[in-house]
């Protein structure tokens, strides 16, 4: 070391014990501190350590020069400081400086002991300052401290950030102080919530503020959703809500197109990230320090806020209810909604107690409370709708198979419908508006609270309710319908001399279906609410329907004649229900409805054709038409015992059909059932079609099968052509029978493949047009076309080749 710095090093504490030359002070202080960094390898030359030791007293010294200064012109606070104290201290701060961080920290906190002290003292636990409604003053004197000791914070460095430092302990103390006082008062503040509602509120407040003024933070603006939403007419209520789901659907989607960007530039983001500056990283730091640095203290207290604020929403609730019930349940006047304006009181209520909690309050636990107060407002709200729905006899929303006695009816007047849709579409609206609460309150939840908000429950219950109003109102229309199956049942049918029109029953349903219900309902359902209505409506309907006719007695051929005509005329007018519901519904007829209906209302025409059929060709007929699943012995019997056959009768039937089916051989095994036997190794789709074969093996890999037609002709030889002479001859049978059920006399519908009726052949006058006959000439006309085609298809379907135009045998004659 030269002699020049040796001399400035011992030099050092002559400079330093002028306390008016502390920048020379610091300023050489720092030289031989760095000046030694050169020499830390050579701690063991004497000469090294001997300074070494020195300096090290030196620093003591300046150290406790310095700590004396402060305590003498900063120890009393009513002192006001001179431009050359402040001076002095600023000079002083540049010694603290070269000192280390360990001085500097020594004096910060004997600076924030000392300010607290002042604190502690003016706002003991005692007397008014311990009082809840006081607190906040705590508040004013520390933003007043701060400014009235601007000065003399000033004069110390801005990288030592004493003012935010001094509010950091200030909240620490102050939070202590809550806990303290919470503790105390618990009783009080239990009966209260006031007090500490505006306690919180006070220091939600001087955090935001804190974080501003220290962190560059902004204060939230006012919400002007926080104003008193009580009196609100219904109109401005809905507009407001309305206004509010669409704001948060924006957010959310902003949100997800900010994820998908993000991953798209994760690379430049990621690069961005390390780019931020010591501003913004100490604002951020700000904000984390200050948010909750008090107010957390109060989370646990605030559980008794959420209980309050519960009850005044249950309170709101019961009297939204009452002014429900003075209107009768019915939407507000002059609004294009079938919404009920409790719905969107309600909601209302509920969005202004979130912001009152995300903007005053907390965004932690006692939000995640309030969400839960939420969920039992809107499940009790779930229940004044069900609780107001119309219910059966028996008290329910629904009925099982069967529907046996009236315990089932809905009695709905069109005010009670109207009633019902209202309810049905407030129970959807409040599902969808409670979906969109839940992401709202998802997204103010602090991170890691989230996972534990769950709505879904809620969103379940209004679904629910949605549900069970589709099934009252399907469970009133069928109570409606029901009048109807019941005047069926009373109609004399084998007292009918001259089938026609439709019968009055149907003349009724479709003034209930069509004329009534369906221009209401497809106002006041949706394409996915209508669909559901149709398809259960159907489901209930149509069995039943199927069930009256099987409790028919005593039915004449001219009785099921009639019956046949209403059969159609019933399934025609269910086939037009979506159409006349909602005529502009393009997609209408695509509903599962429309091919359910065609599928159980063709077997209920089939159950009536085959109870025209006579006695001998009954089986055969039963065989032809009825469903899979409805040909059994049992349905066979509950037929035969419907047309009044005797019990003997019956017996036959029944053995003839067993012996058909059951695949024992018989002499008077028809053609219909040749005809499903194909050749040996070949599959035929005609089985699933008209019944089932009953064929004896024979060598060579054929069958020899004979058969008895329905209208009683004689058999046709086996092989590819005699399948379809046979599949000729049972249809030719089967629509002279038809011919024979309309007394068409002196006519003939034409064979298989054959020629149409001639025009120069006079129309019997069964078939006038307008009448009932007119109807059934399209209908067999119909039928002989599509037979026509069956008749160019099958013999490739069955295999091998075979005549189109005739067959073998008597069949090919009519």
């Amino acid at each position: 070391m030269s002699t020049s710095n040796r001399w400035a090093a011992c030099g050092v504490y002559q400079v330093g014990r002028r306390r008016d030359e502390y920048k020379r002070c610091a300023n050489l202080l720092e030289a031989v501190t760095q000046l030694l960094e050169y020499f830390s390898n050579y701690q063991d030359v004497p000469k090294i350590q001997s300074l070494t030791k020195r300096l090290d007293v030196v620093q003591a010294q300046l150290q406790d020069a310095v700590m004396d200064d402060f305590k003498l012109l900063l120890g009393t606070s009513d002192v006001k400081l001179s431009p050359d104290s402040l001076e002095r201290l600023a000079s002083a701060c540049l010694v603290v400086n070269a000192l280390g961080p360990k001085v500097r920290d020594q004096l910060m906190d004997w600076l924030c002991e000392r300010e607290m002290t002042v604190y502690q003292t003016i706002f003991s636990m005692s007397g008014d300052a311990a009082k809840l409604d006081r607190f906040e003053r705590r508040f004013a004197w520390f933003k007043g401290r701060l400014e009235e000791r601007k000065e003399v914070w000033g004069v110390f460095p801005p990288a030592w950030r004493v003012p935010q430092t001094l509010c950091l302990t200030f909240c620490k103390i102050t939070k202590a102080a809550v806990k303290r006082l919470l503790s105390d008062s618990e009783d009080v503040v239990r009966e209260d919530v006031g007090p500490l509602i505006k306690t919180v509120v006070a220091t939600k407040k001087f955090e935001k503020e804190m974080a501003a003024l220290f962190g560059g933070g902004s204060k939230d603006e006012d919400d002007d959703d926080l104003q008193d939403v009580d009196n609100l007419p219904a109109s401005e209520a809905r507009k407001r809500l309305e206004a509010f789901r669409k704001k948060q659907q924006a957010a959310a989607a902003a949100k997800q197109q900010q994820q998908q960007q993000t991953a798209a530039d994760g690379t430049a983001h990621a690069g961005g990230s390390e780019t931020v500056g010591p501003d913004a990283a100490a604002a951020a730091a700000a904000h984390v320090a200050f948010e909750g640095a008090i107010s957390e203290a109060f989370e646990d207290a605030l559980k008794y806020y959420v209980a309050e604020e519960q009850k005044e929403l249950l309170r709101h609730l019961d009297q939204l209810i009452k002014e429900e019930a003075e209107r009768l349940w019915k939407p507000p006047e002059g609004e294009d909604t079938r919404v009920l304006g409790t719905a969107n009181q309600l909601f209302l209520k509920i969005r202004a107690s979130l912001n009152r909690c995300v903007k005053l309050l907390s965004r932690g636990p006692t939000l995640l409370r309030l969400a839960g107060a939420f969920k039992r407002v809107l499940s009790s709200y779930a229940a004044e709708l069900l609780k107001r729905m119309p219910k059966t006899a028996a008290g329910g929303t629904s009925a099982q198979t069967p529907f046996n006695g009236t315990d089932w009816y809905v009695r709905l007047p069109d005010e009670e419908e109207g009633v019902l849709t209202c309810i049905l579409a407030t129970a959807e609206y409040c599902r969808e508006t409670t979906e969109a609460l839940g992401r709202s309150i998802a997204r103010e939840l602090q991170p890691g609270l989230a996972n534990s908000l769950d709505l879904g429950d809620e969103e379940s219950a209004f679904a629910s309710v949605a549900s069970q109003c589709l099934s009252v109102l399907v469970l009133g229309i069928n109570t409606r319908l029901d009048a109807c199956l019941q005047d069926m049942l009373r109609m004399r049918w084998d007292s009918i001399e001259s089938p026609g029109d439709d019968s009055p029953y149907v003349g009724a349903m479709r003034r209930i279906l069509l004329v009534e219900a369906a221009p209401r309902l497809g106002a006041a359902l949706d394409r996915n609410q209508f669909g559901f209505f149709c398809d259960k409506l159907g489901r209930m309907f149509v069995p039943r329907f199927i069930e009256t006719i099987y409790k028919l007695r005593k039915v004449s051929e001219k009785g099921t004649l009639q019956l046949s005509i209403d059969a159609d005329s019933v399934r025609r007018l269910l086939l037009e229900f979506p159409r006349a519901a909602r005529p502009l519904d393009d997609e209408v007829d695509s509903a599962p409805y429309a091919h359910y209906i065609e599928r159980e209302m063709g077997g209920a025409v089939n159950l009536v054709k085959v109870m025209q059929a006579k006695p001998e060709n009954l089986v055969d007929t039963f065989i032809l038409l009825m469903p899979a699943n409805a040909k059994t012995p049992t349905e066979l019997a509950r037929i035969c015992e419907l047309k009044g056959f005797t019990k003997k009768l019956q017996s036959e039937l029944i053995g003839q059909y067993t012996r058909k089916v059951g695949g024992t051989p018989a002499a008077d095994q028809s053609p219909l059932a040749l005809a499903g036997s194909g050749t040996s190794g070949s599959s035929s789709p005609v089985p699933s079609i008209i019944g089932q074969a009953n064929a004896s093996p024979v060598p060579g890999g054929s069958s020899s099968t004979t058969a008895t037609p329905l209208g009683g002709l004689g058999g046709v030889s086996g092989g590819a052509a005699s399948n379809l002479n046979a599949l000729k001859t049972s249809v030719n049978s089967f629509t002279r029978e038809l011919a024979s059920s309309m007394h068409i006399r002196g006519a003939s519908l034409g064979d298989v493949g054959g020629s149409p009726l001639p025009n120069q052949r006079e129309k019997p006058t069964l078939f006038k047009s307008g009448g009932l006959n007119f109807n059934m000439q399209q209908t067999a006309a119909r039928t002989r076309e599509g037979l026509a085609k069956m008749a160019n298809i099958l013999p490739g379907k069955l295999g091998g080749g075979g005549d189109r135009g005739g067959g073998s045998g008597s069949g090919g004659e009519s």
